[in-house]
């Protein structure tokens, strides 16, 4: 990590100085957090551009005195403009899950990573209205508020609990939402309990501390996945697209999930498409 960062610290003394400043911004965040829905679209939006340009602007120069040569992505700035001029950068997400945010509800997180060459090699997942800070690093394990996480080493698919997301972004084209309608109906028969838990960062999260047995997600939004990409897969979690083929910006969709689970699981989630 040394020849990424300006800086003699080991990859865990970076994740502990920026946890406590990290955890700073996330609870100013939650103060500024509405009590329950503002009232239209424009007042959404100019909310949660606040909320994110303040955190931003209380970040950056925080990452500027680890190494004033790796950039902070922008808001609007799409993390594939960045690659080709930079090999390594941080990628931070003020607010993920900003619905939630918006209408007053706990479920929502902070996520911060650095990228090398696209991929997370530190990651930090807040979420605020638990006060839990959930950490990793690529090769070295997965702590959340400092106690080292693993997944369950759950066998029976009967007995799984899985997490997943609905699709987000309007327009819904029809395809999207019946794919997604296949997906769910092929796994739901076979499992404990299918839920919609949040943010896939919390998610993911909630899988590493052994507490989702698996998550999956269709569509492209790697910028959400990648934090919660490595910490679940340092947790011991298998993370691949939806195919069961590496993950990355190419994927259409995510699985993550506790390894004794993924062979049955990726047969149900794949299958269901051609159904």
């Amino acid at each position: 990590m040394q020849f990424l960062l300006d800086t003699d610290m080991t990859p865990a003394q970076v994740l502990a100085h920026l946890d406590p400043k990290l955890r700073a911004i996330g609870d100013s965040l939650m103060q500024r957090q509405p009590a329950c829905a503002v009232g239209d679209a424009l007042a959404l939006r100019r909310t949660l551009d606040h909320a994110c340009a303040w955190a931003h602007a209380a970040l950056e120069p925080l990452l500027l005195e680890l190494d004033p040569a790796l950039p902070l992505a922008q808001p609007g700035i799409r993390p594939q403009q960045l690659r080709a001029e930079y090999p390594a950068y941080w990628l931070f997400d003020p607010i993920d899950g900003a619905v939630q945010y918006l209408h007053g509800l706990p479920l929502w997180t902070m996520t911060l990573a650095l990228l090398v060459d696209g991929r997370p090699v530190l990651a930090w997942v807040y979420h605020a209205a638990l006060g839990m800070l959930y950490c990793a690093s690529q090769g070295g394990g997965v702590a959340g508020n400092t106690k080292s996480l693993s997944v369950t080493p759950q066998s029976d698919l009967a007995m799984a609990f899985l997490g997943t997301s609905f699709p987000n972004y309007p327009p819904r084209p029809q395809q999207e939402v019946g794919a997604f309608l296949r997906r769910l109906s092929s796994v739901v028969p076979l499992v404990l309990a299918q839920r919609w838990m949040g943010p896939a960062s919390l998610s993911l999260c909630q899988l590493a501390a052994g507490q989702l047995h698996g998550y999956w997600e269709q569509g492209s939004s790697l910028y959400d996945w990648l934090p919660g990409m490595l910490i679940a897969s340092e947790a011991g979690a298998i993370v691949t697209g939806l195919d069961g083929c590496e993950l990355n910006w190419m994927s259409d969709g995510i699985l993550a999930v506790t390894p004794l689970l993924q062979p049955a699981l990726l047969q149900a989630l794949d299958g269901a498409v051609g159904v």
